[in-house]
């Protein structure tokens, strides 16, 4: 080819799922925020929900016996489902936590992160056009996979006046009839609130009398800021597994989410799928990692109960911090957030989340990233130490940041 010649652009383009996809909800405010660093502004991080916090001792201690032990082969393909251990560890779990019996053969199983299974549940067992009922705020990889699979999302809102649970009645009839499946977490992601066994009943029955399946994530199960709280499993009320699955990870209740590690349990029909489609995408977990598991699950609790804590302390001097702000807020029942409504005064929550940079390098997360009914708050992760969860506190006071004024 000649110098005069332009070079042929190639025909491939990116998908209709792909293009289906809007923009990640945080890429600008991470662009913005690096920016600021670049600049040598001390940014003050509290967008994403990554812990800072080492993970649980035990776990450090199973993984580098696995990797070392010469007796036992973790170096080899895993298989797609989990070590037949860590299944019955997961099922020896969920009786011990919840009283709920799990058969680990067929109803669980390893994944690398409970957010795998999210997005191979979807391309399972939703074809586009199906309709699902995404209770929101939720994690946004739930709206990110939604999109990609081409579904159609009716959201139902948490609101707080509700204590962030669903108003199931409000939900039409038609779309109550169309869907295939309903979407729940607690303790929710972003929120912060929490279930009762009546909700679940009632979600149960609902989902029976439409013939709905029940995805229910408990990501933060274990992560108590109010002590007389203790979390539900979903299959408490579907003992039989009959319309529901269940995804947990270790990335938040036990700070391991570099790890990559997270299981489900359920429906031995969709454990069966998942398993099936995750042997045509990719293999199983590391078995070290999956060895560590182990041990943090047949392991004492007591790091979790000291990590909510930890959190609630984080959220204690921040909410004190900015008290003189008038913000109507309180502490939640768990997860590490706290949900902030943004002053009347800004137009959405990207604009306050924007201007909170600008004004005291101080970065949250804009609640639109979490879903139609996230619009008018932020998140807010404690995840940096209890001095610096104030400090964001103070300076927002110094900035001026009234909720009211």
């Amino acid at each position: 080819m000649s110098s005069s010649q332009s070079p042929v652009k190639p025909r491939l383009a990116a998908s209709d799922r792909l293009l289906n996809v809007p923009p990640y909800a945080l890429a600008k405010l991470f662009q913005d925020r690096d920016a600021k660093l670049r600049q040598g502004v001390d940014v003050l991080d509290l967008g994403v929900g990554n812990p800072d916090i080492r993970p649980p001792q035990v776990a450090l201690d199973a993984l580098q016996a696995a990797l070392t032990d010469p007796k036992v082969q973790n170096h080899r393909y895993p298989s797609f489902n989990g070590l037949p251990e860590f299944r019955a560890t997961v099922a020896g779990w969920y009786q011990r936590r919840f009283g709920v019996d799990v058969d680990g053969e067929r109803e669980a199983m390893a994944l690398i992160g409970s957010k795998e299974g999210i997005a191979k549940f979807f391309l399972a067992h939703l074809n586009p056009g199906d309709t699902i009922l995404l209770c929101t705020p939720c994690y946004p990889a739930y709206l990110g996979v939604a999109a990609l699979s081409q579904v159609r999302t009716i959201e139902v809102p948490l609101r707080a006046e509700t204590d962030f649970r669903p108003d199931l009645a409000a939900i039409p009839e038609e779309e109550a009839r169309r869907a295939k499946v309903i979407f729940i977490n607690y303790p929710n992601n972003p929120t912060g609130g929490t279930e009762t066994k009546e909700l679940y009943d009632e979600i149960l029955e609902f989902a029976r009398h439409y013939d709905l399946f029940v995805v229910s994530d408990i990501a933060y199960c274990d992560l108590p800021l109010d002590a007389s709280y203790r979390a539900r499993s979903f299959l408490q009320h579907d003992r039989d597994k009959e319309r529901s699955i269940e995804f947990h990870s270790f990335s938040k209740s036990y700070s391991m989410q570099g790890w990559r590690l997270g299981f489900a349990a359920g429906n031995a029909d969709i454990i069966a799928n998942l398993t099936r489609i995750k042997s045509n995408m990719d293999f199983g977990v590391f078995m070290a990692i999956q060895r560590a598991g182990m041990a943090v699950l047949n392991g004492p609790q007591d790091y979790c109960a000291d990590a909510a804590k930890l959190y609630r302390a984080r959220g204690e001097a921040f909410l004190e911090a900015i008290a003189p702000l008038g913000y109507p807020v309180k502490l939640p029942r768990a997860t590490l957030y706290l949900w902030l409504p943004v002053p009347p005064r800004f137009r959405d929550s990207t604009e306050f989340t924007s201007a909170l940079l600008d004004a005291t390098g101080v970065v949250v997360a804009p609640g639109s990233g979490f879903g139609q009914a996230g619009e008018g708050h932020v998140r807010i992760a404690l995840c940096a130490d209890e001095a610096r969860c104030r400090e964001a506190g103070e300076r927002m006071v110094k900035a001026g940041f009234s909720y009211s004024g």
